[in-house]
């Protein structure tokens, strides 16, 4: 008998439609809940109107650390434009680690992107977390990486959430109150 397919859904929307936005306010409104919630949250800096980077926040204990930086030269060679620190990543990779995730009842990756449907980035460490049975999903997708996401890592069965629709919030948080383990346990009873 294989495991029951996690609870997925995909918050997607174009550059600046709010999703992590939308993140920050859910992560308020779940902890609230007693709702336990791990994962990353990457928030985006700017400068002049561009991205310049990204800053790496934990989201079970909202550990701040620097991931990336815009690199100074537009080579088309390189497979992003920014440059990742180190300390970033080993932020992240611990912040989606089996061990820091699997008594979560939320599991958020914002974002799920072209790294990782190249296998580089979080890919490694997406596939485990989705064998782990209970908690919910919540990745961010922009709109254009969409159906390769949902292709890679057979994710047929999301819920899809549009950053842009006014109730967005209030259907992430309802996704996560129903369909994580304090609301499956809530239907057994």
């Amino acid at each position: 008998m294989h495991p029951a397919q996690p609870s997925i859904a995909i918050l997607t929307g174009q550059l600046h439609s709010g999703k992590t936005t939308l993140l920050f306010q859910l992560v308020r409104n779940l902890r609230r809940e007693g709702i336990r919630v791990c994962g990353i949250l990457a928030e985006g800096l700017w400068h002049n109107g561009i991205r310049s980077g990204f800053n790496l926040i934990d989201a079970s204990d909202d550990t701040l650390t620097p991931l990336c930086r815009r690199r100074n030269d537009d080579d088309p060679r390189q497979a992003t434009p920014y440059i990742f620190n180190e300390e970033g990543m080993t932020a992240g990779k611990r912040a989606l680690s089996l061990e820091r995730c699997a008594d979560a009842d939320v599991i958020l990756v914002d974002e799920v992107g072209p790294l990782e449907i190249r296998g580089m980035g979080w890919a490694l460490h997406l596939a485990p977390l989705l064998r782990l049975n209970g908690p919910v999903h919540l990745w961010v997708v922009r709109n254009t990486c969409l159906e390769q996401v949902r292709d890679r890592w057979k994710l047929e069965h999301a819920e899809i959430i549009d950053a842009s629709e006014t109730s967005a919030l209030s259907q992430l948080t309802g996704f996560c109150l129903k369909h994580g383990k304090k609301g499956k346990d809530m239907q057994h009873d």
